[in-house]
Protein backbone atom coordinates (compact mmCIF):
# COMPACT_ATOMS: atom_id res chain seq x y z
CA UNK A 1 0.00 0.00 0.00
CA UNK A 2 1.53 3.56 -1.18
CA UNK A 3 1.28 6.63 1.38
CA UNK A 4 -1.45 8.71 -0.78
CA UNK A 5 0.30 11.84 -1.70
CA UNK A 6 -0.83 15.52 -0.42
CA UNK A 7 0.27 18.78 -1.68
CA UNK A 8 1.95 20.98 0.64
CA UNK A 9 3.05 24.58 0.29
CA UNK A 10 5.77 25.09 -1.84
CA UNK A 11 8.96 25.85 0.55
CA UNK A 12 11.60 26.00 -1.82
CA UNK A 13 14.04 27.40 -2.45
CA UNK A 14 15.84 27.59 0.83
CA UNK A 15 17.83 30.30 1.36
CA UNK A 16 20.17 31.81 4.03
CA UNK A 17 22.19 34.98 4.22
CA UNK A 18 24.58 35.84 6.54
CA UNK A 19 22.94 33.99 9.27
CA UNK A 20 24.40 34.02 13.27
CA UNK A 21 22.83 32.63 16.00
CA UNK A 22 24.83 33.56 19.37
CA UNK A 23 23.80 31.69 22.60
CA UNK A 24 24.98 34.66 24.78
CA UNK A 25 28.62 36.04 23.85
CA UNK A 26 29.01 32.31 22.14
CA UNK A 27 28.85 32.24 18.35
CA UNK A 28 27.15 28.74 17.18
CA UNK A 29 26.74 29.69 13.58
CA UNK A 30 28.65 32.01 12.19
CA UNK A 31 27.88 33.94 8.18
CA UNK A 32 26.12 31.25 6.62
CA UNK A 33 25.26 30.97 3.10
CA UNK A 34 23.36 27.99 1.82
CA UNK A 35 20.71 27.55 -0.87
CA UNK A 36 18.83 24.28 -0.98
CA UNK A 37 16.41 23.81 -4.39
CA UNK A 38 13.86 21.28 -4.74
CA UNK A 39 14.15 17.36 -5.33
CA UNK A 40 17.72 17.60 -3.38
CA UNK A 41 19.24 16.31 -0.33
CA UNK A 42 22.06 17.84 1.36
CA UNK A 43 24.15 16.44 3.75
CA UNK A 44 25.35 18.61 6.72
CA UNK A 45 28.19 16.73 8.31
CA UNK A 46 30.91 18.33 10.97
CA UNK A 47 31.98 17.10 14.13
CA UNK A 48 30.03 17.69 17.33
CA UNK A 49 29.48 20.88 18.47
CA UNK A 50 30.11 22.45 14.82
CA UNK A 51 26.24 24.04 14.53
CA UNK A 52 24.80 21.12 12.75
CA UNK A 53 21.81 20.79 15.15
CA UNK A 54 21.60 24.70 15.59
CA UNK A 55 21.38 24.99 12.16
CA UNK A 56 17.93 22.87 11.97
CA UNK A 57 16.75 24.00 14.16
CA UNK A 58 16.96 27.67 12.77
CA UNK A 59 15.14 26.43 9.61
CA UNK A 60 12.50 24.44 11.37
CA UNK A 61 11.27 27.65 13.19
CA UNK A 62 12.76 26.44 16.82
CA UNK A 63 15.18 29.31 16.52
CA UNK A 64 15.99 32.75 15.42
CA UNK A 65 18.75 34.09 13.65
CA UNK A 66 20.37 36.57 15.25
CA UNK A 67 21.39 38.32 12.94
CA UNK A 68 21.15 37.21 8.53
CA UNK A 69 17.93 36.38 7.02
CA UNK A 70 16.49 33.06 5.89
CA UNK A 71 13.64 32.97 3.26
CA UNK A 72 11.64 30.01 1.93
CA UNK A 73 10.18 30.49 -1.88
CA UNK A 74 11.55 34.19 -1.49
CA UNK A 75 9.64 34.59 1.93
CA UNK A 76 11.04 35.97 5.12
CA UNK A 77 11.26 33.24 7.43
CA UNK A 78 9.42 35.87 10.22
CA UNK A 79 6.36 36.27 7.93
CA UNK A 80 6.49 32.75 7.26
CA UNK A 81 3.85 31.63 10.44
CA UNK A 82 3.02 28.25 11.18
CA UNK A 83 4.14 26.04 8.24
CA UNK A 84 2.53 22.73 7.37
CA UNK A 85 5.18 21.56 4.32
CA UNK A 86 7.81 21.62 6.68
CA UNK A 87 8.93 18.69 8.94
CA UNK A 88 11.44 18.61 11.43
CA UNK A 89 13.00 15.79 13.61
CA UNK A 90 15.46 16.01 15.73
CA UNK A 91 17.95 13.84 18.66
CA UNK A 92 14.70 12.70 20.51
CA UNK A 93 11.66 11.43 18.83
CA UNK A 94 9.67 13.45 20.54
CA UNK A 95 6.92 11.18 20.90
CA UNK A 96 4.54 11.02 23.79
CA UNK A 97 5.17 8.07 25.68
CA UNK A 98 1.76 7.30 27.30
CA UNK A 99 0.22 7.42 23.39
CA UNK A 100 0.21 4.66 21.49
CA UNK A 101 2.17 4.50 17.96
CA UNK A 102 -0.98 4.96 16.30
CA UNK A 103 -2.09 8.09 18.49
CA UNK A 104 0.83 9.89 18.21
CA UNK A 105 0.59 9.50 14.54
CA UNK A 106 -2.87 10.47 14.48
CA UNK A 107 -2.35 13.43 16.79
CA UNK A 108 -0.07 14.55 14.26
CA UNK A 109 -2.72 13.89 11.32
CA UNK A 110 -4.92 16.06 13.27
CA UNK A 111 -2.88 18.97 13.72
CA UNK A 112 -1.95 18.66 10.10
CA UNK A 113 -5.55 18.37 9.16
CA UNK A 114 -4.94 14.74 7.45
CA UNK A 115 -7.66 12.25 7.52
CA UNK A 116 -7.13 9.71 10.10
CA UNK A 117 -7.05 7.59 6.78
CA UNK A 118 -3.72 8.49 5.95
CA UNK A 119 -1.76 6.72 8.73
CA UNK A 120 -1.98 3.15 8.09
CA UNK A 121 0.12 3.27 4.91
CA UNK A 122 2.70 4.96 6.81
CA UNK A 123 2.21 2.53 9.71
CA UNK A 124 2.83 -0.20 7.12
CA UNK A 125 5.80 1.37 5.65
CA UNK A 126 7.65 1.51 8.67
CA UNK A 127 6.26 -1.77 9.85
CA UNK A 128 4.76 -0.41 12.72
CA UNK A 129 1.65 -2.47 12.60
CA UNK A 130 2.93 -5.17 15.47
CA UNK A 131 3.62 -2.33 17.69
CA UNK A 132 0.93 0.81 16.54
CA UNK A 133 -1.09 -0.29 19.83
CA UNK A 134 1.95 0.17 22.10
CA UNK A 135 2.71 2.93 23.98
CA UNK A 136 5.61 4.50 22.67
CA UNK A 137 7.10 4.41 25.97
CA UNK A 138 7.26 0.64 25.86
CA UNK A 139 9.03 0.39 22.30
CA UNK A 140 12.29 0.07 21.51
CA UNK A 141 14.34 2.70 20.74
CA UNK A 142 14.45 1.55 16.79
CA UNK A 143 10.69 1.06 17.16
CA UNK A 144 10.47 4.52 18.16
CA UNK A 145 12.45 5.79 15.94
CA UNK A 146 10.46 4.24 12.61
CA UNK A 147 7.42 5.82 14.98
CA UNK A 148 8.86 9.21 14.85
CA UNK A 149 10.03 8.87 10.79
CA UNK A 150 6.57 7.93 9.87
CA UNK A 151 5.10 10.87 11.86
CA UNK A 152 7.48 13.21 10.18
CA UNK A 153 6.70 12.38 6.75
CA UNK A 154 3.19 11.92 7.37
CA UNK A 155 1.45 15.03 4.82
CA UNK A 156 4.07 14.80 2.05
CA UNK A 157 6.37 17.90 3.60
CA UNK A 158 7.75 19.90 1.18
CA UNK A 159 10.99 20.45 3.38
CA UNK A 160 12.33 17.96 5.46
CA UNK A 161 14.85 18.35 8.16
CA UNK A 162 16.49 15.56 10.01
CA UNK A 163 18.82 15.62 12.67
CA UNK A 164 20.80 11.88 12.45
CA UNK A 165 17.41 9.74 11.16
CA UNK A 166 19.39 6.50 10.96
CA UNK A 167 20.05 6.33 15.20
CA UNK A 168 18.69 3.33 16.49
CA UNK A 169 17.58 1.99 12.72
CA UNK A 170 18.80 -1.39 12.08
CA UNK A 171 19.27 -2.35 8.29
CA UNK A 172 16.20 -2.75 7.40
CA UNK A 173 14.90 0.39 9.13
CA UNK A 174 17.97 2.78 6.95
CA UNK A 175 16.71 0.79 3.77
CA UNK A 176 13.23 1.88 4.58
CA UNK A 177 14.41 5.66 5.35
CA UNK A 178 16.37 5.86 2.01
CA UNK A 179 13.47 4.31 0.17
CA UNK A 180 10.71 7.21 1.81
CA UNK A 181 14.04 9.72 0.99
CA UNK A 182 13.66 8.52 -2.34
CA UNK A 183 9.88 8.92 -3.45
CA UNK A 184 9.93 12.30 -1.30
CA UNK A 185 12.84 13.32 -3.96
CA UNK A 186 10.71 12.41 -6.70
CA UNK A 187 8.22 14.63 -5.11
CA UNK A 188 10.37 17.59 -5.21
CA UNK A 189 10.70 17.66 -2.04
CA UNK A 190 14.11 19.37 -0.34
CA UNK A 191 15.91 17.43 2.27
CA UNK A 192 18.63 18.36 4.64
CA UNK A 193 20.14 15.53 6.82
CA UNK A 194 22.68 15.90 9.70
CA UNK A 195 24.91 13.49 10.08
CA UNK A 196 28.17 11.98 10.99
CA UNK A 197 26.93 8.77 8.66
CA UNK A 198 27.22 10.23 5.52
CA UNK A 199 27.90 6.93 3.97
CA UNK A 200 24.21 5.77 4.79
CA UNK A 201 22.54 8.18 2.74
CA UNK A 202 25.23 9.74 0.21
CA UNK A 203 23.81 7.88 -2.73
CA UNK A 204 20.78 10.04 -2.27
CA UNK A 205 22.49 13.16 -1.62
CA UNK A 206 22.98 16.12 -4.45
CA UNK A 207 25.61 18.08 -1.39
CA UNK A 208 27.25 17.78 0.90
CA UNK A 209 28.34 20.60 3.51
CA UNK A 210 30.87 20.82 6.34
CA UNK A 211 30.60 23.03 9.38
CA UNK A 212 33.34 23.49 12.09
CA UNK A 213 33.32 26.07 15.16
CA UNK A 214 29.81 27.13 13.61
CA UNK A 215 31.39 28.03 9.70
CA UNK A 216 30.41 26.56 6.41
CA UNK A 217 33.98 25.70 5.55
CA UNK A 218 33.42 23.49 2.55
CA UNK A 219 30.53 22.34 0.04
CA UNK A 220 30.06 21.03 -2.66
CA UNK A 221 28.63 18.15 -4.90
CA UNK A 222 28.31 15.26 -2.56
CA UNK A 223 31.70 12.99 -1.88
CA UNK A 224 33.36 16.44 -2.39
CA UNK A 225 33.39 17.48 1.47
CA UNK A 226 34.23 15.15 3.88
Amino acid sequence: MQPPVFSPPVLTPLELAGVHRLFGPVPALVGIDLRCEAATLTLVTGPNGAGKSTLLRLLAGLLRPSAGTIRYAGRPAERLGPAPGRAYLGHHTQLYGDLTVRENLALAADLRRLPRGSLEPWLERFDLHAVADRPALACSRGQAQRAALARTFLGDPSLVLLDEPTAGLDAGGERTLRETLAAALRRGAAVLVATHDPASLGPLAARTVRLSAGRLVAGGPAGGAS
